[in-house]
């Protein structure tokens, strides 16, 4: 049985999304983070702005976007971890945890958008390259069971959602909109 769930943020649906789709808003990620952390106005100090939180317990435009390049490049794994055994236990990790011991707002903004697009590529192949007999294929994290299909939908949850965070982040720390210049 797979997920059915709608954000209550964000409002994406699981059900809504198919592998196609998945693939394809995967593939668009690193274009449309690129260009929310790579446009901005005359004076405007970019390195600052990105590492900038812009609350209290509020990651910065790159600690998201890390996040989500890292995020990205473990689920291919697990997709395919799914397909070839059967019913596997799957790794999961703490999200905030792993972004204090990798420091992600210490990295440099081409290694968080490299790491994204290079996630996001094999991600995508791994997505297009699953049988669709394979999508219901299970997999047990420490929290539950999860079908193939969850992975690739949690995935276009992931970008999608934090991509609207960098956006309100960004948004609140220049005092204006800002919106992804494609």
């Amino acid at each position: 049985m797979t997920i059915s769930w709608k954000c209550p943020e964000c409002g994406l649906d699981y059900d809504t999304i198919s592998p196609r789709d998945a693939s394809g808003a995967v593939r668009s990620f690193p274009r449309r983070y690129r260009s929310l952390l790579t446009h901005f106005e005359p004076g405007e100090d970019l390195e600052a702005v990105i590492r900038q939180r812009p609350a209290e317990g509020v990651w910065s435009a790159l600690e998201y976007t890390a996040h989500v390049a890292q995020t990205l490049d473990l689920m291919a794994p697990t997709i395919r971890q799914i397909v070839n055994e059967d019913n596997p236990h799957l790794f999961a990790w703490d999200p905030d945890e792993q972004a204090e011991e990798q420091s992600y707002n210490n990295w440099s903004l081409l290694e968080a958008v490299g790491e994204l697009e290079s996630g996001c590529a094999d991600l995508s192949m791994a997505i297009e390259y699953t049988p669709a007999t394979d999508w219901n294929r299970k997999g047990t994290f420490d929290y539950g069971e999860r079908e193939a299909i969850d992975i690739a939908r949690n995935a276009v949850h992931e970008g999608s959602h934090h991509l609207r965070d960098i956006k309100r982040g960004l948004s609140q720390i220049l005092g204006r909109d800002v919106e992804e210049k494609l």
